[in-house]
């Protein structure tokens, strides 16, 4: 179901979250064999957002950003993130709520 969107229980985080956002669980039912996943990505800071950086679960973290709110300012931007388990990892140098809206994901 793409597009779709699933409230997650969880609030504010600062640091790599823990446990991984676990896409495979949502409701959209997304297909295990899925390569990756499109997301629309949106920190809601708490005060300046130095950065937040989405990857595969699994995977070393990159050094890129996913998306910058120094300003503190709610930011948006799009991700393209692998899959290999399901999940996706998350990590915010400041403290901050994430909205994840999958858009879409590549199949086999």
């Amino acid at each position: 179901m793409p597009g779709a969107r699933h409230p997650l229980q969880w609030g504010a985080f600062s640091g790599q979250r823990n446990p991984p956002v676990n896409v495979a669980a949502s409701p959209c039912n997304l297909p295990s064999t899925a390569q990756g996943y499109v997301f629309n990505a949106t920190a809601i800071p708490v005060g300046s957002l130095g950065y937040l950086t989405l990857w595969t679960d699994g995977d070393p973290q990159p050094t890129a950003s996913t998306l910058n709110a120094v300003d503190g300012a709610v930011t948006s931007n799009m991700a393209i993130v692998g899959n290999q388990d399901g999940k996706t990892d998350a990590y915010a140098y400041g403290l901050t709520q994430l909205l994840m809206d999958i858009s879409s994901y590549f199949a086999p």
